[in-house]
């Protein structure tokens, strides 16, 4: 083994063991789509104990169908671990989430699959070893690439099928083309929200064949893998639900308006500085260089340009839907489809630059490496409010609820049982309107709130709730009230949110 692929081997084990690590230490459950996964536990359940209506019922639900599939076998495997914890009998339903590290462990072992495929991706365009390996280093240094990694979210799913379809778009072998549109349309079923993946690459897969005739055959075994693959991951889902599994989908395709339209231009370069920093801008100056040197002769330039065109056609096309369609908002997911190609053309940059100064690529690499400790190392100390909640609740019982943000939706806890504490933002924020304050009284537990990182920020709230958020950074807090009287038992009705025709956003979540 040479040592260029003795070091690939290495990386991905070290990425495979932070991120498992990072799942282990909680926080699942704290975004909506993460309940996606609780669909396939469902089906796990329902098919384990042969309750096949059920199964049925549960597969109506047409949001990205393919991803059901993927966590029923993620559940199966993380029931299996939970045999070997106190929480292993899931006939009790609250065993089920104490084990949810589990299945993150097993989810976030793609992240490192797409580590995998992105090297293939680069040495099957006519990358070196070398060049392919800075690639790879840069993606497993991601910061965006990397806290995700703890949610049970179908975004590396998606991934992975785009990339893989790519790695077979640059098959000579013709028989390849079917796979890579069956892999494509497999990405879009895993996470309906890279939709834009779907025509990239599709058109990536023809800029691969320049030859008219082979470009034709190709393009029919494409479209029929494409095609082949939407009609097996839909057709449980259609012949349970028939017309309602048709029209859950048009509702459901009309659902992506949290947020703002139009900042769709210029969110992913926003996201991407907050995520990943000074190493993010290093990056984009590297890729900047592989961009010129796409524009002169060379062996490389074909390569280069087709990175290039891909990466601008993911930028845009969200941004099409998002400013110019007022169809889709832009979120940090789906901005992070980016981020390995901004990889692949900083990779050769920086193969390039050092090419002539080789003393400078233990240094450069250190660097890179120390650049994504410092990015890293916070989110394993980081608490979030599920787990929060949990310890106090077993600590001290049932306590009052409280929000430091007006507009929000309310979660309901149980009766209380200790009226003379409160517990404070243990749960996602969202919307906010205005900042409401904590309660006065003795603060005994306190703990920074995840949307206090600025990342997390970009997965729905708008531009003015983000500076709402920077201006009074949550914090979940358990207060010994000084005035219990002024914290109700229960926190107020559940609010109705009207859309507003506001550009800023200022009336999201006014209650009706």
């Amino acid at each position: 083994m040479s040592p260029m692929r003795r070091g690939l081997l290495v990386l991905l084990v070290v990425s495979g063991a932070a991120r498992m690590g990072l799942a282990l230490s909680g926080g699942q459950y704290f975004f909506g789509d993460e309940h996606r996964y609780g669909i396939g536990v469902a089906l796990y359940q329902a098919i384990r104990t042969g309750d096949m209506a059920a199964a049925g019922a549960h597969l109506l639900r047409p949001e990205h169908a393919a991803f059901s599939y993927v966590a029923m076998l993620v559940a199966a495997g993380q029931h299996g671990l939970a045999q070997f914890t106190p929480w292993g009998d899931w006939t009790q339903a609250a065993n089920i989430p104490r084990t949810a590290g589990f299945a993150a462990a097993l989810l976030s072992l793609i992240s490192v699959l797409n580590l995998w495929l992105v090297h293939r991706l680069a040495r099957a365009a006519g990358a070196g070893e070398t060049e392919a390996g800075w690639v790879v280093l840069l993606l497993a240094a991601s910061n965006a690439f990397f806290y995700f990694s703890r949610h049970l979210v179908p975004y590396d799913a998606a991934l992975a099928a785009a990339l893989g379809g790519l790695v077979f778009a640059l098959s000579p072998d013709r028989r390849d083309a079917w796979k890579s549109g069956a892999l494509a349309a497999t990405c879009y079923q895993l996470y309906n929200g890279y939709w834009f993946l779907v025509p990239l690459g599709f058109l990536f897969h023809l800029l691969a064949r320049p030859d008219r005739a082979a470009r034709v055959r190709a393009s029919a075994a494409w479209l029929a893998g494409g095609v082949g693959a939407t009609v097996v991951l839909m057709l449980p889902g259609f012949g349970f639900g028939g017309a309602a599994y048709w029209d859950a989908m048009r509702g459901f395709s009309g659902s992506v308006t949290q947020g703002l339209f139009s900042e769709g231009w210029s969110f992913a370069g926003e996201y991407l500085w907050h995520a990943e920093g000074w190493l993010g801008a290093v990056a984009a100056v590297a890729a900047g260089y592989a961009l010129f040197r796409a524009t002169r002769p060379g062996a490389d330039a074909g390569r280069l340009r087709g990175w290039g065109w891909l990466l601008l056609g993911a930028y845009l096309l969200p941004v099409a839907a998002s400013v110019g369609l007022q169809k889709f908002v832009v979120y940090g997911r789906t901005v992070r489809p980016l981020v390995p190609l901004v990889c692949l053309l900083a990779g050769y940059g920086l193969h390039r630059f050092t090419l002539s100064r080789p003393r400078w690529r233990p240094a450069l690499a250190g660097l890179i490496i120390l650049s994504a400790l410092l990015n890293f190392a916070p989110h394993f100390r980081r608490v979030f409010p599920r787990d929060f909640a949990a310890q106090v609740e077993r600590d001290y019982d049932v306590t009052k609820h409280w929000v430091s943000f007006t507009g929000t939706i309310y979660y309901q806890p149980d009766p209380t049982r200790r009226p003379d504490l409160a517990v404070v933002n243990a749960q996602y924020i969202y919307p906010v309107r205005d900042f409401l304050g904590y309660p006065a009284g003795l603060v005994m537990r306190a703990a920074e709130h995840p949307l206090a990182y600025p990342p997390y920020q970009y997965e729905g709230h708008a531009p003015r709730e983000r500076r709402l958020l920077r201006a009074h950074p949550p914090v979940m807090l358990l207060v010994q009230l000084a005035h219990p009287e002024t914290v109700p038992d229960h926190p107020p009705p559940e609010f109705t949110f009207q859309k507003t025709d506001r550009p800023d956003g200022h009336d999201r979540g006014r209650p009706q």
